[in-house]
C-alpha cells in the first residue's frame, strides 16, 4: 500500500515539476517521438501540450520512483531476513 502512496506523490510532484518546467525531460521526448504535435489549445488555462508533458512526466517519474523504492524495500526485508537466521 505504501507503493501506491509512493506513486501518486511522486507522480503529483513530476506533474507539478513540468509545469515551473516545461522542457523538463523526458515528457517533451516522449511526445515528440510519438507525433503528437504541438498544439495552442488550452486546458483549464495551460496549453494542452503541457498538460499531456505534465502526465507523461507524471507517470514516467511516478513509475521510476515507485520501482526504486519497490526494489529497495525488497533487498532491505531480505537483507532483515537473512539476519533473523
Amino acid at each position: 500500500m505504501i507503493g501506491a502512496f509512493i506513486f501518486v506523490i511522486s507522480f503529483f510532484l513530476g506533474s507539478l515539476a513540468t509545469f515551473a518546467i516545461p522542457s523538463l525531460p523526458p515528457g517533451p521526448w516522449i511526445l515528440e517521438t510519438a507525433g503528437i504535435p504541438y498544439v495552442e489549445y488550452e486546458i483549464g488555462g495551460f496549453p494542452a501540450w503541457l498538460v499531456m508533458c505534465s502526465l507523461v512526466n507524471g507517470v514516467v517519474y511516478g513509475f521510476t520512483f515507485w520501482l526504486v523504492f519497490s526494489i529497495a524495500n525488497l533487498a532491505w526485508r531480505i537483507a532483515t531476513k537473512k539476519e533473523e537466521k
